[in-house]
């Protein structure tokens, strides 16, 4: 059966502004450019191929192979084809976040996808991977209603749990004992910095709590995760702090002391210093 594309004239889609982003196309790349990535990057080649550098790693996709990258990686020095072109879907790690079963599932899958980010799709892989990807599209087209961003977050979920599933599978990835314990202990460290809402944002704080020193756990979320311990915390603080912004009527006095800011100055300041935005001009653009 052919396969109906519902996205034929689709080049460009975001959820919640640059939190999740989906494109069909990949038209007038920059020659030459450097970036790290700020998203989970899945990215599906459906004609020819790129070849970049990714981490110091000399990475080249071929049409039907499926590439996953994560948050923290520099992508550089990169060529295509003539006839490249691909699908991407780019989700922001506060997504990931909000997901334990995906961000377990990532966490304990980091290591082996960082090294090996290619994977080439079966038939029925890729049948999956375009009908994820035409279903998020045709929804996030739909016009605005109460349950589209849960529903899209939703698919969104779903899909890269299969995306990191095609990865492993038929894959023998030898785990040691120290690497089992440091992927443990980043879990852990994720668990604790959600669970706490972003109140506590010492690196120290959570070292401690872990029996370990501060270098190490900054160690072991660099391997692991492409990160630092502080940006996990400031995901995760933002995020925080914007829910509060927009779904409580919390005043932003209460929501400063609420998370644990020593004066609303100092709050206010953290705040726009992260999003570009002061907490009033934020619950105003965004307050429902």
């Amino acid at each position: 059966m052919e396969r109906t594309d519902t996205t034929k004239n689709l080049n460009f889609l975001a959820l919640n502004e640059q939190d999740i982003i989906v494109m069909d196309k990949i038209r007038d790349l920059p020659e030459n450019s450097a970036y790290t990535t700020e998203h989970v990057l899945v990215m599906i080649c459906t004609t020819g191929k790129i070849q970049f550098d990714y981490d110091g790693q000399l990475t080249t996709v071929h049409k039907g192979e499926l590439f996953l990258g994560v948050p923290g990686s520099v992508v550089s020095d990169y060529m295509v084809s003539p006839d490249f072109d691909c699908k991407l879907i780019a989700v922001k790690p506060t997504e990931v976040m909000a997901s334990r079963e995906l961000h377990t599932m990532i966490i304990n899958s980091m290591l082996h996808i960082k090294t090996h980010p290619v994977a080439r799709l079966t038939e029925t892989d890729a049948e999956d991977v375009f009908a994820y990807h035409d279903l998020i599209c045709r929804r996030i087209r739909l016009a605005e209603h109460r349950y589209k961003n849960g529903e899209v977050r939703s698919l969104i979920n779903a899909f890269l749990l299969r995306m990191v599933g095609i990865m492993d599978s038929g894959t023998e990835v030898k785990e040691t004992e120290s690497s089992v314990r440091g992927e443990q202990l980043v879990e852990k460290f994720v668990w604790m910095v959600n669970e706490d809402c972003g109140r506590n944002r010492l690196v120290e704080y959570y070292a401690d709590r872990l029996n370990i020193t501060s270098k190490y756990l900054s160690t072991l979320v660099r391997i692991i995760l492409g990160r630092t311990p502080m940006d996990v915390i400031k995901v995760v603080t933002m995020k925080e702090i914007e829910r509060r912004l927009r779904y409580t009527d919390d005043s932003i006095k209460q929501i400063s002391q609420a998370m644990n800011f020593p004066n609303t100055s100092f709050f206010g300041k953290y705040f726009k210093q992260h999003s570009g935005m002061t907490p009033n001009s934020y619950r105003k653009k965004y307050h429902k």
